[in-house]
């Protein structure tokens, strides 16, 4: 019998994924050449729609993360690796969501302690 894959996992992955997209596209801000944002162009505001657009898909990836309880203690390991991934590059951002990823983790621990 095949084994299911553990639903964390793929959220996780998906994150990761949408992570990686915003981190592109943040790099390519338009700049003028003085280094300050290129505000006032119609390049800029395309380059801010799509940071707009790849922020609202980061974020609801990582809504579906903390929505989404390991099934099996690689799952759980993997949270915990994705979250220090997090902590390591965006300590800021990172102390925002600790608390859902903190929360799916117990409750799995806790349904496998039972």
């Amino acid at each position: 019998m095949p084994v299911k894959p553990d639903p964390i996992i793929t959220a996780i992955n998906r994150y990761r994924a949408a992570s990686a997209e915003l981190d592109k596209i943040a790099v390519r801000e338009p700049t003028l050449s003085n280094g300050n944002p290129a505000d006032e162009t119609e390049e800029y505001a395309v380059w801010e729609t799509a940071s707009h657009k790849a922020r609202d898909v980061a974020a609801t990836a990582w809504a579906e993360v903390t929505a989404t309880q390991p099934t099996t203690a690689a799952g759980a390991i993997e949270l915990i690796n994705c979250y220090l991934e997090i902590w390591s590059e965006h300590p800021i951002k990172a102390e925002h969501q600790v608390s859902g990823a903190l929360k799916i983790l117990r409750s799995f621990l806790r349904s496998i302690a039972e």
